[in-house]
This record gives structure tokens, C-alpha cells and sequence, in this order.
């Protein structure tokens, strides 16, 4: 698996969004600069992030972002899956019927165990983690 230039993006974005939280919505074009997005990018990133209720978005002069849930409830595992589907090693384990080698495999168990940790760790993650750490910009 490749975490993709959106999901990056976005993971950015969302943790500018925590720490530039102060009660009300911030600008995606405040967020793309914070970030290091291009802007055409971000506003891509906002509807995905609006469309999977990440965020909740509001349009106009003062309008913006705001986290739609608290930073310690949005979880890598939820931003990832939001922008490019649950993370998966393997085709065959996310799909058993890619393969049709699959019920007799010995490394099909071991893409299937490997997916349940990755889920797992991204899951640990917190937003509210992330932005507690020191951005690498």
C-alpha cells in the first residue's frame, strides 16, 4: 500500500485544522497555506473529507472547515480510508475472489494478518496525537 498525494494532503490539513482550531470554521485556503497544499488540491481534499463526515464545511466569507467529531475520535485509519479506501498490502486480501490461488495460498493468511495490523495502527493514531507531534512541513 501507498498512502497517495490526497491522503497526504489531507492528514496535513486535518492536523493544521486541530491546531488552528479556535471554535470556528478555518479557511481551506488558510489550511492549503499551513499544509503546503496547492489550493485547487485542498478544495478536492475538503469535499472528500466533507463527503466521508470528517469535517462539516461551511461556504462564505467566514466560512471554512471545522472537525466534524473531536480530534481524539478521527483516527488515521479514518482519514486513509476516507481518501483511498481501507489501507490493504495485497489485492488478494482484500478481494478473495482476485486470485483464484486464494483458499490454497500460504501467503494469503500472512496479506490478511498484515492488513489487520496496519488497520490496527492507523486505528491507534489520533488526530489529536498527530498534531500534538511536531509537523515535519
Amino acid at each position: 500500500m501507498q498512502i497517495t498525494r490526497k491522503t497526504d494532503y489531507a492528514i496535513r490539513m486535518l492536523v493544521h485544522l486541530t491546531i488552528e482550531d479556535k471554535g470556528g470554521p478555518v479557511s481551506v485556503r488558510r489550511l492549503a497555506e499551513l499544509g503546503d497544499v496547492p489550493y485547487s488540491f485542498a478544495r478536492a481534499v475538503q469535499r472528500d473529507l466533507g463527503s466521508a463526515g470528517l469535517v462539516n464545511t461551511t461556504r462564505g466569507a467566514r466560512g471554512g472547515m471545522r472537525l466534524a467529531r473531536a480530534a481524539e475520535d478521527i483516527s488515521l485509519l479514518d482519514i486513509v480510508t476516507a481518501m483511498q479506501g481501507a489501507p490493504s498490502l495485497s489485492m488478494c486480501a482484500t478481494d478473495p475472489e482476485w486470485c483464484h490461488r486464494s483458499p490454497g495460498c500460504k501467503v494469503h493468511p500472512i496479506w490478511i494478518e498484515a492488513n489487520e495490523y496496519l488497520s490496527t495502527y492507523f486505528g491507534s493514531v489520533t488526530l489529536a496525537g498527530l498534531a500534538a507531534e511536531t509537523l515535519c512541513d
